[in-house]
């Protein structure tokens, strides 16, 4: 297949991507080599917001589930979260938060997407999918203020009107508060 490009431009270029762009999985940014490179792409052609997979994947660590006395109880560890979000304020850029996928220890089942197997299923405990919800918020509101984090777009998940990414379908009731 032969693809002809015009030496001179058709139509303008929306700048539409210096809003937000997307990368792959949210922890992708632990890694030194991933934000050396967007250092570079923020350098030569800014955005204000990055947008990834699986903020709430068990790869951020943030759902810590553990029994005490023959209790379920749940710890959120924000370190991983806090180091990129650092690192993309360090560049200038803002999080677009998109909540999800389901961790392991709360997912309903095991439904799968992507290689790196982000959960689709929707919580077997809704109150406690709403406690990891707020905490997180919270966090990120203790962390780096209210001002802040109110500019930072959020997305309860990924596009969930697609059967691949949300396996309980359109239809499925929810009872789940915010409180």
């Amino acid at each position: 297949m032969r693809i002809d490009v015009p030496r001179q431009p058709t139509a303008r270029l929306s700048d539409a991507w210096r809003h937000c762009v997307g990368t792959g999985r949210f922890d992708l940014a632990l890694r030194r080599d991933y934000q050396d490179s967007l250092a570079l792409v923020q350098r030569e052609i800014g955005f204000r917001h990055i947008r990834g997979h699986g903020l709430l994947s068990d790869g951020t660590g943030i759902h810590q589930p553990y029994e005490h006395a023959g209790e379920r109880r749940v710890r959120h560890a924000f370190t991983y979260v806090d180091q990129i979000v650092d690192a993309y304020l360090d560049l200038g850029i803002e999080p677009f938060l998109e909540l999800g996928f389901m961790p392991s220890q709360l997912a309903s089942g095991e439904d799968t997407v992507f290689w790196w197997k982000g959960n689709i299923t929707p919580p077997r405990d809704e109150a406690e999918w709403a406690d990891l919800v707020r905490g997180v918020l919270r966090h990120l509101i203790d962390r780096y203020g209210l001002d802040q984090v109110r500019r930072w777009p959020i997305e309860v998940w990924n596009e969930p009107n697609l059967e691949g990414f949300w396996s309980a379908g359109q239809d499925a009731p929810t009872t789940a508060s915010t409180r």
